[in-house]
């Protein structure tokens, strides 16, 4: 009776062993991941102003499923709800430390969005930390409505979307074009923008200047402007280059 009743220990231990790898699947160093913001199942999310940040059907709310992330021969797969945007984000988050200056490319070879969301993102993104509304600059794509640079200048401010000059139109990359390249660039307090067909001809998307910790987390997100719904983003074509000390 002890042994089968140990075997059959051993056999619930290691099924659930299995489902915390399923759940969390190993990145190669250093990168880590996780749901951020209102992304978090079951996180109390305050309510959001309309006065201040104008109305949003899923300001006050939080996701209601788990985001993933694996790696695969060079390609990540991030899983991820809510949205990058107003004074809190929300979507799945993969990341590193970073200091300093550097030049953050990836490829998003496609973006799978079950709920047929405009706004779903799937981007490259610098944080100061892994709270939702810390400040932060992203490079963005959108399933339809193309790229967009986006920063938040104060913690839990609002989100600023840097459209290009209407008198100056880029010839940029078309909407619902993919793959899509991406690029952030810091240089110093200087943050850049830029896309691209094929990662050696870039435009620019958009430039900001702000009082930036030097130590802050640099990553990739994926995001379904839903509570109710993953949209899966594939990156490849990752790099990170550090051009300071």
């Amino acid at each position: 009776m002890k042994l089968r009743l140990f075997t059959t220990a051993l056999l619930v231990v290691s099924s659930f062993a299995l489902l915390r790898a399923a759940d969390s699947p190993a990145l190669p160093e250093p990168w880590q991941h996780q749901d951020i913001g209102s992304s978090q199942v079951g996180k109390p999310v305050p309510p959001v102003p309309a006065e201040k940040f104008g109305k949003n059907p899923l300001f006050g709310l939080s996701g209601q499923l788990a985001g993933t992330a694996k790696h695969t021969g060079g390609v990540f797969t991030l899983q991820g709800t809510m949205d990058i945007w107003g004074p809190m984000d929300g979507g799945h988050f993969v990341w590193q430390p970073v200091q300093g200056d550097f030049v953050f490319v990836a490829r998003v070879a496609s973006m799978d969005n079950p709920g047929k969301n405009k706004h779903a993102k799937a981007g490259l993104c610098i944080r100061e930390s892994l709270d939702g509304g810390s400040r932060r600059v992203a490079q963005c794509i959108t399933p339809v409505d193309g790229t967009q640079f986006l920063h938040r200048e104060a913690t839990d401010g609002i989100t600023v979307r840097i459209k290009p000059d209407a008198a100056n139109p880029k010839p940029g990359v078309p909407k619902e074009k993919f793959p899509c390249w991406l690029k952030l660039v810091r240089q110093g307090n200087k943050f850049t923008g830029y896309e691209s067909l094929d990662g050696e001809t870039w435009w620019l998307t958009g430039t900001i200047k702000l009082d930036f910790k030097s130590d802050a987390l640099i990553g990739l997100s994926s995001s379904s402007h839903a509570t109710d719904s993953l949209t899966a983003s594939v990156f490849d074509h990752v790099t990170l280059a550090k051009t300071s000390k």
